[in-house]
C-alpha cells in the first residue's frame, strides 16, 4: 500500500501501536537524541517510531525512527515484506 504523504504512515504506524506520542516539552538539542537512543536500543517490543509534539523554540513537531526497523521500512516503501 502506498501513502500518499507522511500523515497517512503516520496513521499507520499509529493504528498498529507502532507509534509512540511524547506529549511533554522536549528540548531538540541533546534530550530528543537521548530518548530515541534509549528506545532503539531497548527491547524490541519497545522500539517504536516517535512522534515529539511539542519541540521547544519549535511550533514543529518532530518524527524521529520511523522507518527503524524492516517492518516499518516495508510499510514505507508499500510492500508488507523487505523481500517482496
Amino acid at each position: 500500500m502506498a501513502y500518499k504523504n507522511l500523515r497517512d504512515f503516520i496513521k499507520r504506524l499509529e493504528k498498529s501501536g507502532e507509534l509512540h506520542r511524547i506529549s511533554v516539552p522536549v528540548d531538540p538539542h541533546l534530550e530528543i537524541t537521548e530518548i530515541t537512543d534509549r528506545i532503539s536500543k531497548g527491547p524490541l517490543a519497545q522500539n517504536k517510531a516517535l512522534w515529539f509534539e511539542k519541540v521547544k523554540g519549535s511550533d514543529m513537531p518532530v518524527l524521529i525512527n520511523a522507518l527503524g526497523g524492516p517492518r516499518r521500512m516495508a510499510w514505507a516503501l508499500g510492500v508488507d515484506d523487505l523481500d517482496e
